[in-house]
């Protein structure tokens, strides 16, 4: 790979002007609004309902979100949206706001050639991070927000490359060195993105260290990263069988991470059902 080349002089320059509203064409207004109000720390609740209130359709996708198998195992239902935020939590509104703002991204005509790159971003992004809510729940009984946060935002640096690659050179992606550099530098801008927007250093180190199982990382990272990166590379498995002979020790490698209690394989076998509710929550 050439450091001179012009697709690594693009993805660097990009990672080097990276700023917390996070510039990407077509981004919904109200998400970036949204991001920029969850870094302050004196933002409150009202503020929050607020912005979100001025997007009919993020509103109804917040209160179905509240109001789901996931979110209300009790069956109490919320009727308004300051109840509705109130019980999803900072943490779970800006998951939920990214995910309606990635659904609408692969949705958007207009974005042409690289629907189908958004459109996968998508669909990984909701599976990844609706194994890690439900396995985290299993594992650890606690802050399965954070882990379904990291698993739905562990693509961002990718969607952040294809955007601006479209927008500013579209004849870029078809350089040969181009999937090459954006697998080795989504993960690094994405880390930039998430600290950018002040999110918690766990999640940061996670998606930074997403592909550690396939890179020959230490298994001594911290468990929200195990978690990521064996979602990630469990989603892998079913959907690209060239995985296998690429790297014929990726079935070992995955049964070979332990989480709280018990084994990554056994734990998502006994959260499937979970899985599945949060997947419907967030393709809603």
């Amino acid at each position: 790979m050439a450091v001179d080349s012009r697709v690594f002089q693009f993805v660097q320059q990009l990672a080097g002007n990276l700023r917390p509203e996070l510039d990407l064409p077509a981004f919904p207004d109200v998400v970036r609004r949204l991001q920029i109000a969850l870094i302050s720390d004196s933002t409150t609740i009202k503020d929050i309902v607020n912005i979100i209130g001025s997007e009919p359709v993020l509103s109804a996708r917040l209160m179905q979100m509240a109001n789901s198998a996931a979110m209300n195992p009790s069956g109490s239902p919320v009727a308004s949206l300051n109840n509705a935020v109130s019980r999803l939590g900072f943490n779970h509104v800006r998951t939920v706001s990214t995910a309606f703002a990635l659904r609408q991204l692969s949705r958007n005509e207009s974005l042409g050639a690289i629907r189908p790159d958004l459109e996968q971003i998508w669909a990984t992004s909701n599976e990844v991070a609706s194994i890690c809510f439900a396995v985290a729940k299993q594992a650890f009984g606690r802050q399965p927000d954070e882990a379904m946060m990291a698993g739905l935002l562990h693509s961002i640096g990718r969607l952040y490359i294809v955007m601006h690659a479209h927008q500013q050179d579209p004849s870029m992606r078809t350089d040969p060195e181009f999937s090459q550099i954006l697998e080795t530098w989504q993960p690094v801008i994405g880390k930039s993105i998430l600290e950018a927007w002040g999110l918690p250093v766990r999640i940061c180190e996670a998606v930074e260290n997403q592909d550690y199982l396939l890179n020959g990382g230490s298994a001594e990272l911290e468990p929200l990263t195990r978690l990521l990166s064996a979602a990630k590379l469990k989603y892998r498995l079913g959907t690209e069988p060239e995985l296998l002979s690429q790297h014929p020790d990726a079935e070992f490698l995955l049964g070979s991470v332990n989480l709280g209690k018990g084994s990554f394989m056994d734990l998502m076998l006994s959260c499937e059902q979970d899985v599945a509710n949060i997947r419907q929550a967030l393709a809603a």
